[in-house]
């Protein structure tokens, strides 16, 4: 398989453009079948097995409505995927969700992927005109939001009950990051 190329190059990581190869031949789909990395998504993983040949259909599919990056180390080691989805070029509005595997390179885990955020979210606003990103996650992971907000992200909303964590219901915080919140920010730096 051969190395993808860098799309936006960072301190710490690389995140690099998928190809229909790397979704066919990588542990991309493994990610999603490893319950330490899906434990804190929205979706019940533990009924869902999923396959290369069902990431490569996923990939093929949503490629056009998405942007995928691949994080990489600087070792080139694929390590998880910073996403952005409902790209809507009217309202200048886009999601942006993230998963990684925390085994690969532990030291580095901390940091890769909040810079993976940090890095799509100034790519997002100073290529795409996007003016407003948003995210969602578990309440509990209130620690991982507040990190976000050294780069703009700030709580919206927390919503009881909102979130499908496995088989439970548990509560939820939305997030957004604008563009004058991440310019008033690089100002005060």
């Amino acid at each position: 398989m051969r190395k993808l190329k860098i799309l936006i190059k960072g301190e710490t990581i690389n995140l690099c453009i998928p190809t229909v190869e790397f979704a066919r031949k990588s542990q991309w789909y493994n990610w999603l079948n490893d319950p330490n990395i899906t434990r804190h998504l929205s979706i019940n993983y533990k009924n869902f097995k999923n396959t290369q040949k069902m990431q490569e259909k996923f990939f093929t599919k949503e490629k056009k409505k998405r942007l995928f990056l691949i994080i990489s180390t600087k070792n080139n080691i694929y390590k998880g995927v910073v996403s952005l989805s409902n790209i809507n070029k009217n309202k200048h509005t886009c999601g942006i969700a993230l998963i990684t595997d925390v085994n690969i390179e532990p030291a580095l885990s901390a940091y890769a992927g909040l810079e993976a955020i940090a890095r799509l979210t100034e790519y997002t606003f100073k290529t795409m005109n996007i003016k407003k990103i948003c995210g969602a996650g578990l309440l509990k992971l209130r620690n991982w939001q507040q990190r976000m907000e050294l780069f703009g992200y700030r709580v919206e909303s927390i919503k009881k009950n909102d979130y499908l964590n496995g088989k439970k219901l548990a509560d939820s915080h939305q997030v957004s990051c604008t563009y004058v919140d991440y310019v008033a920010i690089l100002k005060k730096r």
